[in-house]
């Protein structure tokens, strides 16, 4: 047996049971939490972490519905056939199916190499609030500081202090040299 596998062998025997992290997608971007869920597959968040070893934990997003989707971000696949190419827009995909959006975003920030598919069976992705692993859930995680709200959320005075921007539509025109007259 060389050293480079006893070392890992007894690497894995340090590493502790898989958590369950919960996690709420309300107002989240789409981007920035597939980061978080990546980190936590990854098993990045922990001091034992090695990337010979997997040692992520399960990840359970609920309220996919609600995430907040780029409109202009086209997803495409290539099925292997001739004219086998589909796209369509991100906002589009995510109103047929709002936990597919972010499972594919996640799969590719995902590394290739290692134990994708092992990766992305930890991920549970739940369109509602409702979700069957609750008697499993040992963390519940704030998402990143990037929650939105719509503008119907806001109450009137802080609508009034939001910043004005200049009308840039109607512009004034102005003479390039003295001897001009534009009137």
């Amino acid at each position: 047996m060389s050293h480079r596998f006893a070392c890992t062998r007894n690497a894995k025997l340090l590493v502790t049971s898989r958590q369950w992290v919960l996690l709420d997608a309300t107002g989240q971007q789409l981007e920035g939490i597939a980061r978080t869920v990546c980190k936590l597959l990854e098993g990045r968040h922990k001091p034992i972490y090695s990337n010979v070893m997997d040692a992520g934990d399960h990840v359970v997003v609920i309220n996919t519905k609600q995430l907040v989707v780029p409109d202009k971000k086209v997803l495409w696949w290539y099925s292997g056939y001739a004219q086998g190419h589909r796209h369509v827009y991100s906002k589009d995909f995510h109103i047929f199916r709002p936990t597919e959006c972010l499972r594919l975003q996640v799969e590719l920030k995902l590394p290739e190499k290692h134990a994708l598919q092992e990766r992305l069976a930890r991920l549970h992705l739940f369109p509602g609030h409702n979700y069957p692993y609750a008697a499993n859930i040992s963390k519940v995680m704030e998402g990143p500081d990037n929650v939105f709200k719509s503008l119907t959320e806001y109450s009137a005075e802080e609508r009034d202090m939001f910043v004005k921007a200049p009308d840039c539509r109607v512009k004034k025109a102005t003479p390039l040299y003295d001897w001009d007259d534009l009137s």
